[in-house]
């Protein structure tokens, strides 16, 4: 990917997306691939991971990744506000199902997925937990603490985190189950969504796919992969390839 300065990007037209630069940080990397898929340009930001930035938040009064921002529209950090973003920009082709039950559907699945407190937010407090226990040098523990302080860490919070995980993936397998039983190789309806766009990219924070598809840092891989004690699916793997094989590029690009 290649990333912009922020002060080279700020006073451009069009949409600018600000993503987090050398790590497949999901919501990062869904937020992409919703402009990507939708064929619509965009002007990607570099952020770096658990770093003030300070231009980015002196532009957008963020520091975190992504921020989307459309001409001189409000800065969108929050995924759901990303993706009507995407729709509105990009009506074709389309991402959220056109009927309200199925829009609602969609929804709730990637709440599960993406939001505070979702399978995202708890892998990311396991993993703040891992990386806390393998640091010693006090000087190298300012990525775990920074990501501590910003996902409301405890000891407490990470030692439930697993269960969690394993609750969220056990009902995601289970509506992947019921749609292959009446055809459907999709999470909702019979068509690509960004609920399947975002456990593509999801996905990533409990197995991530191999070295040639997914080049990222190799201190960050183990960290990364879920516990045994988290049951993964085989269906929720397959279903996440096939996703990336007949509508996601891959390497992963970040």
């Amino acid at each position: 990917m290649d990333y912009a300065y922020v002060n080279d990007a700020k006073d451009q037209l069009g949409l600018r997306l600000a993503l987090t630069m050398g790590v497949p940080g999901p919501w990062s990397q869904a937020a992409k691939y919703l402009f990507q898929y939708k064929n619509y340009p965009f002007i990607a930001v570099g952020q770096k991971g658990a770093q003030e930035n300070p231009e980015l938040f002196a532009w957008t009064g963020h520091r975190n990744a992504p921020v989307a921002v459309y001409e001189d529209e409000m800065p969108r950090v929050g995924w759901y506000e990303i993706v009507m973003l995407a729709e509105r920009l990009a009506p074709e082709p389309r991402l959220v199902p056109a009927s309200s039950a199925a829009r609602a559907e969609m929804f709730g699945l990637m709440t599960e997925m993406a939001s505070e407190g979702g399978l995202a937010w708890q892998r990311r407090l396991a993993m703040i937990d891992v990386m806390r226990a393998a640091i010693t040098d006090p000087k190298a523990r300012q990525l775990p603490d920074t990501l501590a302080d910003r996902y409301g860490y405890s000891s407490d919070a990470a030692a439930r985190a697993n269960e969690v995980c394993t609750d969220i993936l056990a009902m995601l397998a289970g509506k992947l189950g019921a749609q292959a039983a009446r055809g459907s190789d999709y999470f909702v309806g019979d068509e690509f969504t960004a609920a399947d766009l975002y456990w593509a990219c999801f996905s990533q924070l409990v197995a991530p796919m191999a070295e040639d598809l997914n080049p990222m840092p190799e201190r960050l891989r183990g960290p990364y992969t879920a516990p045994d004690s988290v049951k993964i699916e085989p269906i929720l793997l397959r279903h996440r390839d096939t996703m990336y094989q007949r509508h996601l590029s891959l390497p992963l690009d970040f």
